[in-house]
C-alpha cells in the first residue's frame, strides 16, 4: 500500500510540474481554448491538444499557452491576489514568453531537459535528474531540482525511513525560487488530499556551469601556486647542492669515478650534529634554519621520505598494514553512505542488500574510526615511553604538546581553507552545488566554525555534526582530546605500572559509566538505523570513544617492556592459537552482532545499553589481541600480510587521505548525470576510484603542505634549541660505480 502510495507521490509531482511549465492538463485546454476564443482564434479541442507540436513553428500559439498558464496559476491563487508572488509568477512566465521568442528551439530544449520517472519506481528509483548538460547548454535558463521526503516504513526497521523524492525542471532564470516553493506547496496539497504526507525541501537550482572565482578562491590558488614555487626553488637550490657536492667528492680518472664513501647530501635536519653543537646561539644557529627551511620543500627530500618502505629495528611493522586497511574500510563505508542518493534500487537496497549478513561489514564501517584511535594510544605510549626512556624519565611536556598540534593543524587549516573556497569550483552536476553548500562542506558553516576546529574542540561546539565545518574531523578533535590527557597515564605507567593500570582503569569505568548513563537516560537503541540518533550524544563525544585509545596505551607499554609470553615453543603455540581466537570472535561479534536487529529482534534497553558501552571496547581488545601476536612473531601469514613493505608508503599518508577522501568522494558523486542501480559490481568499480583518488589527492598534500611544513617545523625547533623526535632518516640513493 505504502509503494503505491510512493508511486502517487512520484507521478503527481512529475504531471504537475510538467504540466505547469511543459504539458497543459486538461483543466489548462479548456482555459487554452477560451483564450484563443478572445483572441480571435478557434481551436478544436483536438488542435488544442497538438499546440506542443506546433511551439516549434508558430510562437504565438506559444505565447498563448504559456499566457494561459500565467492565468491558471493566477486563479489557483486567490489567497495570494495582490501580493508579490503573482507578479513573480508573472515574471517567471515571461521568461517563458521571451525565450520563445529568442530560441524556439531553446524552449524546446528545456521542456526536453525536464526529469521523467524512469523505471523501477517500486525499487526506489526517486530521482529523475533530467539532462542537466542539455539545460545547461541553453542561455537564460537555469536547472533546479525540486525535493518532496516521502515517509515509508520498512519491515523489521522500527521507525519510518525518510525518502527524497527529486524532480529536475529546466526553467528560465527569471522564475524565482518562490517559484519553486510555490509548486512544491501545492504539490503537497494534493497530496495531502489524498491522505499522503510529504515535507518539501527548499529547491536547489544552478544557474551557471562553472561559478565565477572568489576572493577567497582567488586567495587559494594564489597560496598553491606559492607552494608550487617553493618547491621548485626548494628542488632546484637542492639539485645545485647536489651538484656541488658531486664536484667537491669525486675527480675524473679516465672513465671511472672514485666510488662514493658518504652520501651527497643529508635528508634530515637533524643529520648534521657538529653544527648544532657550534652554532651555540640563536643568532649562529639561524642560516642553518633558513637553509634547512628552503630545502624543506624540496622532492629530493619528501618523496623519498613518502615513498621509502625502510623501517627502524624497534617499529611495530604490522601497523602499517592495520592503518591503511582501516582506512579503505573508511572510505568503503563513505562511498555506500554519499551514494545513497544516486541508487536507483534505494528499496530493493533496504529490503534486501542492507539486512543481508556480509552487508553487516558495510554498514557497522564505522568500527575502521576505532581501529586509528586503538593505533594512536599505542603508538603515543610506545614512542612516548621509550623517550622517557632515553631522558632518564624525564616527560618532555612542551614539545609533546607543541609538536602535535604543528604536526597536524597547518595541514588541517589548508585543507579548510580549500574546502571552504574551491571546492565549488572542481566540477558540476546535477546535485554539485547542492552538495557543496550543505552542512560541513558549505562556506557558511565553515565561516562561522572554523576556529573551533584549530581549536580542536568542534566536536563539543557547534552542538551538532551537521553543523561543524568539514564535520569528518570530530576524529581529529577527540584524538587531540585523548592526546592531551594521555601524559596523566603515561606517565604513572612509566614510574609504576599499577598506578598507571590504575589511571587508565579510572577513565576506563568513569567513560563507561557516563556512556551508559546517556543511553539509557534518553533511551537510545543501538539497532543500526536509529544510530543516526545517537551521533551528537554519543558518536562524535570522547568520553564514549576513548575505550580503543585506553586499550592502546596500556598495549604500548606492554610492547614497550617487551612483555611476551615465554613458555616452550609448543605452549607458546597453543597460547597464542587461543589470543586469535578470542581476537576474531571479539572482532566479528562487534561487527555482525547487530544482525538480529534486521530480522525483527528489537533490542531491549539492557542490551542497547550494553553494546553502546562495550562494542568498542572489544573492538579495541581483539585490535590489541592481534598486534601484540604479531608483534611477538606468532603472527604467521598474517603478520608477513599486514608487515609487507608497499603498506609503508601509504600509512604515511593516512592523515592526508582521512582529511581528503569526503571531498574527493562527493566530487565524484554529486558530478554524476545520472543514477544507477547499487550492485557489488558498481559499488566496488566507485569505492576502488574513490580509494585511488583519494590517495593520489592525498600524496600531492603531503608533497606540498604536510611534510614540507613537517620538516619547517623540526628546523624551526632546532633553531630554538628543542629537541623533538622527527621523522625517520632515508637515505638517498647511492650511485653505483
Amino acid at each position: 500500500m505504502e509503494r503505491c502510495s510512493l508511486c502517487l507521490v512520484i507521478m503527481v509531482l512529475v504531471m504537475l510540474v510538467q504540466s505547469s511549465y511543459a504539458t497543459p492538463s486538461k483543466e489548462i485546454y479548456q482555459l487554452i481554448e477560451r483564450h484563443a476564443a478572445i483572441n480571435g482564434l478557434r481551436l478544436t479541442h483536438d488542435q488544442t491538444e497538438e499546440i506542443e507540436i506546433k511551439t516549434l513553428t508558430d510562437l504565438r500559439e506559444v505565447e498563448v499557452v504559456l499566457s494561459t498558464i500565467a492565468d491558471y496559476f493566477q486563479k489557483k491563487l486567490p489567497h495570494l491576489q495582490g501580493s508579490e508572488n503573482v507578479s513573480t509568477l508573472a515574471s517567471c512566465m515571461q521568461g517563458y514568453i521571451a525565450l520563445a521568442q529568442s530560441s524556439p528551439k531553446g524552449l524546446i530544449r528545456s521542456l526536453d531537459a525536464f526529469g521523467k520517472p524512469g523505471a523501477g519506481l517500486l525499487d526506489g528509483n526517486f530521482a529523475a535528474h533530467g539532462s542537466f548538460d542539455e539545460c545547461m547548454d541553453i542561455e537564460s535558463v537555469q536547472y533546479c531540482l525540486l525535493t518532496l521526503t516521502f515517509l515509508i516504513t520498512i519491515p523489521g526497521i522500527p521507525d519510518p525511513i525518510p525518502l527524497p523524492i527529486t524532480e529536475a525542471v529546466c526553467i528560465p532564470q527569471s522564475c524565482t525560487t518562490d517559484d519553486m516553493n510555490w509548486v512544491l506547496a501545492e504539490i503537497q496539497t494534493l497530496l495531502f488530499l489524498a491522505n499522503i504526507i510529504t515535507y518539501p525541501t527548499p529547491p536547489v537550482c544552478t544557474t551557471e556551469r562553472k561559478l565565477p572565482l572568489t576572493t577567497g578562491a582567488i586567495m587559494v590558488i594564489a597560496l598553491c601556486s606559492f607552494f608550487l614555487c617553493l618547491i621548485a626553488v626548494s628542488t632546484l637550490y637542492d639539485c645545485l647542492l647536489l651538484f656541488k657536492a658531486y664536484l667537491t667528492t669525486h675527480h675524473v680518472e679516465g672513465t671511472a669515478l672514485k666510488e662514493e664513501k658518504t652520501p651527497l647530501l643529508p635528508l634530515s635536519v637533524n643529520s648534521d650534529p657538529s653544527a648544532s653543537s657550534k652554532a651555540s646561539s640563536m643568532l649562529g644557529r639561524l642560516p642553518r634554519f633558513l637553509e634547512n627551511t628552503l630545502r624543506s620543500f624540496s622532492l629530493y627530500k619528501t618523496l623519498p621520505a613518502i615513498l621509502s618502505t625502510k623501517q627502524p629495528p624497534s617499529a611495530i611493522t604490522c601497523i602499517n598494514g592495520l592503518r591503511v586497511i582501516s582506512m579503505f574500510w573508511v572510505i568503503l563505508g563513505h562511498t555506500n553512505l554519499f551514494f545513497e542518493t544516486s541508487y536507483t534500487n534505494s528499496l530493493s537496497l533496504l529490503d534486501k542488500t542492507i539486512p543481508s549478513f556480509a552487508y553487516q561489514a558495510v554498514v557497522n564501517a564505522f568500527f575502521s574510526v576505532d581501529s586509528f584511535f586503538f593505533l594512536s594510544g599505542l603508538l603515543t605510549a610506545y614512542l612516548t615511553l621509550r623517550e622517557m626512556s632515553r631522558s632518564n624519565g624525564r616527560f618532555p611536556y612542551l614539545p609533546f604538546y607543541i609538536h602535535r598540534y604543528l604536526r597536524l593543524t597547518p595541514t588541517l587549516a589548508f585543507l579548510i581553507f580549500f574546502s571552504m573556497y574551491m571546492t565549488l569550483h572542481l566540477s558540476d552536476g546535477p546535485n554539485y552545488q547542492a552538495s557543496f553548500n550543505n552542512y560541513s562542506l558549505s562556506y557558511n558553516t565553515c565561516k562561522s566554525y572554523w576556529w573551533t576546529n584549530l581549536l580542536y574542540i568542534n566536536n563539543f561546539h557547534p552542538s551538532s555534526l551537521g553543523d561543524e565545518c568539514v564535520g569528518w574531523t570530530w576524529y581529529l578533535a577527540n584524538d587531540m582530546q585523548f592526546y592531551v590527557v594521555s601524559p596523566l597515564m603515561i606517565i604513572l605507567l612509566y614510574h609504576s605500572f599499577p598506578l598507571g593500570l590504575l589511571s587508565v582503569g579510572v577513565f576506563l569505568v568513569s567513560c563507561l559509566a557516563a556512556t551508559g548513563a546517556i543511553v539509557g537516560h534518553y533511551g537510545y537503541s543501538a539497532s543500526i538505523m536509529e544510530l543516526g540518533q545517537t551521533t551528537d550524544a554519543i558518536y562524535t563525544k570522547p568520553y564514549c570513544r576513548i575505550f580503543p585509545y585506553l586499550v592502546g596505551l596500556v598495549l604500548g607499554y606492554v610492547i614497550y617492556k617487551k612483555i611476551a609470553f615465554r613458555f616452550s615453543k609448543v605452549l607458546n603455540v597453543l597460547l597464542y592459537l587461543i589470543l586469535w581466537a578470542l581476537a576474531a570472535i571479539s572482532c566479528m561479534s562487534v561487527v555482525y552482532g547487530l544482525y538480529g536487529t534486521w530480522h525483527g529482534h528489537n533490542l531491549s534497553t539492557a542490551e542497547s545499553v550494553t553494546y553502546f558501552m562495550f562494542s568498542r571496547l572489544t573492538w579495541g581488545i581483539g585490535l590489541a589481541l592481534i598486534v601484540f601476536s604479531c608483534h611477538n612473531g606468532y603472527g604467521w601469514v598474517v603478520n608477513s600480510f599486514l608487515s609487507m613493505g608497499f603498506w609503508v608508503p601509504l600509512s604515511r599518508l593516512t592523515f592526508c587521505t582521512y582529511l581528503v577522501h569526503p571531498i574527493v568522494i562527493t566530487v565524484i558523486q554529486a558530478s554524476l548525470r545520472q543514477g544507477f542501480p547499487f550492485t557489488a559490481i558498481n559499488i566496488a568499480v566507485y569505492t576502488v576510484a574513490s580509494v585511488l583518488f583519494s590517495y593520489g589527492v592525498a600524496g600531492v598534500l603531503a608533497v606540498c603542505v604536510e611534510f614540507p611544513l613537517g620538516y619547517v617545523e623540526m628546523a624551526t625547533f632546532e633553531l630554538f634549541g628543542m629537541e623533538v623526535r622527527s621523522r625517520p632518516k632515508v637515505k638517498p640513493p647511492q650511485e653505483t660505480k
